[in-house]
């Protein structure tokens, strides 16, 4: 009788183990080459028919031959235009803040750029952006207009990204 209660017991929480984690399915892609390094983030969510669906992309880029770098952000069409604070969150508190100047592109998305609070500079906001995603180990979330966005690199990917920048720094600053 334990035997069958404590097999039961088990199946449950593998079942409920299972819904967790595809919670928590890390949303990241790389494209890594000479000329550039990029990491892209997705924030799912359920649509009406129980299905994931990508409502906000965060991206990573640096420019390796004009030594560029910058994160865009693309949302959907439906996103206000304007300028918006976005604030990056550690455990539930602030870290910094970033604002973004959305604006549709064409009839598809809602792109933007970020720059830190009160400044201009796109790279500024890379390497500060860059540096708390380090530090967390690929975990975040975003949070503006009273909507949170929560974020999870995939180790490979962090990591892939983070040694395509060092080895495109070292070899910019020879």
């Amino acid at each position: 009788m334990f035997t069958r209660w404590s097999t039961k017991s088990f199946l449950f929480l593998c079942l409920l183990s299972l819904q967790v984690q595809a919670e928590l399915l890390p949303t990241s892609t790389t494209q890594l080459n000479e000329k550039s390094c990029r990491m892209d983030l997705y924030h799912l969510k359920k649509n009406e028919q129980k299905q994931f669906e990508s409502n906000l992309q965060l991206a990573m880029i640096t420019d390796n031959i004009h030594r560029q770098r910058y994160i865009a952000i693309k949302a959907d069409i439906n996103h206000p235009q304007g300028f918006e604070n976005i604030g990056y969150y550690r455990s539930g508190h602030p870290v910094e803040v970033f604002t973004a100047n959305w604006r549709k592109n064409s009839n598809k998305y809602s792109i933007t750029r970020l720059v830190m609070l009160g400044g201009t500079s796109d790279r500024q906001a890379f390497d500060v952006f860059t540096q708390l995603i380090k530090q967390d180990n690929g975990h975040l979330e975003l949070r503006a207009s009273n909507k949170r966005y929560h974020f999870t690199a995939k180790n490979k990917d962090l990591n892939d990204f983070l040694r395509c920048l060092k080895q495109h720094q070292r070899s910019a600053n020879k």
